[in-house]
């Protein structure tokens, strides 16, 4: 996945592309932290609700299994969802609009325009 922000300040958007990240990653983490913690409470439910040995033996195993990865998988890794291969830097060259170029093309435009509407009100002028 590729992330970029475009804003007028390289700065800020290098600010934002990190926040992000880092915002995402957290979200993440805490809905597996979550989803985890449900899927323990749903097993110690099924603990109480059957009386076979066995089952309650798988089914300690399943806590054991959620419980670790709870606390190793979950807790302790920083970027959780999103690994960062290559981060975000602040760009040396400009790469917004070409100002110059979008001036110099409105003031062609411009003056063909103007050429064009003098030569038409010009035919069309009445000849006295």
């Amino acid at each position: 996945m590729t992330l970029s922000i475009t804003h007028l300040s390289p700065t800020i958007a290098k600010q934002w592309v990190d926040w992000l990240v880092t915002d995402l990653n957290a979200r993440v983490k805490k809905e597996s932290l979550d989803e985890t913690r449900r899927n323990i409470g749903y097993l110690e439910e099924q603990i109480k609700k059957t009386s076979i040995s066995d089952m309650q033996s798988v089914f300690y195993q399943l806590i054991e299994e959620q419980t670790k990865n709870l606390i190793v998988g979950t807790s302790t890794r920083r970027r959780f969802a999103f690994k960062t291969i290559d981060p975000a830097v602040v760009p040396e060259e400009k790469a917004g609009p070409k100002r110059a170029l979008i001036c110099v093309l409105a003031v062609l435009l411009g003056g063909m325009l103007g050429m064009a509407i003098v030569l038409i009100r010009y035919a069309f002028a009445k000849k006295d």
